[in-house]
C-alpha cells in the first residue's frame, strides 16, 4: 500500500475547493453581462434547465484541478509539484470558461450572425 501525505492531500483539496466560490460567481456574471448584453426575445425552461446543465459542467470540470493533484500525489508521490503551477492553471481555466461562457450565448440566439 502506497503512503499518502495526509497534509498535502487536505491541503489540496481546501486550497481548490475555498477558490470554487469564487470561481462560480465569476463564471456567473460572465453568463449573466452575456444575457444582458444579447438580450434574447424568448427565454423559457429550456434555456434554464441548459443554464444548470452548463453550471454542472462547469463545477465538474473545475473538480479537474483537484483530480489531477490527487492522482499525481497518490501515483507519482508528487514528482510533478503541480501545486507550484495550480494558481496559473485555476486563472487560466477560470478565464476560458468565462470566455466560453460568455460567447455561449451569441451562438444560442443568434446562429448565424445573419
Amino acid at each position: 500500500m502506497k503512503k499518502i501525505d495526509w497534509n498535502l492531500l487536505n491541503e489540496t483539496i481546501f486550497w481548490w475547493e475555498k477558490k470554487r466560490i469564487i470561481f462560480n460567481i465569476v463564471v456567473g456574471l460572465s453568463g449573466l453581462l452575456s444575457l444582458i448584453v444579447v438580450s434574447p426575445y424568448f427565454f423559457g425552461i429550456i434555456e434554464i434547465i441548459g443554464i444548470l446543465i452548463w453550471a454542472i459542467l462547469a463545477n465538474i470540470l473545475y473538480s479537474s484541478g483537484i483530480l489531477i493533484e490527487i492522482i499525481n500525489l497518490y501515483y507519482y508521490s508528487s514528482e510533478v509539484k503541480f501545486f507550484k503551477y495550480r494558481f496559473g492553471l485555476y486563472v487560466l481555466g477560470s478565464f476560458l470558461y468565462c470566455a466560453v461562457t460568455f460567447f455561449y450565448p451569441f451562438l444560442y440566439f443568434f446562429p448565424t450572425f445573419d
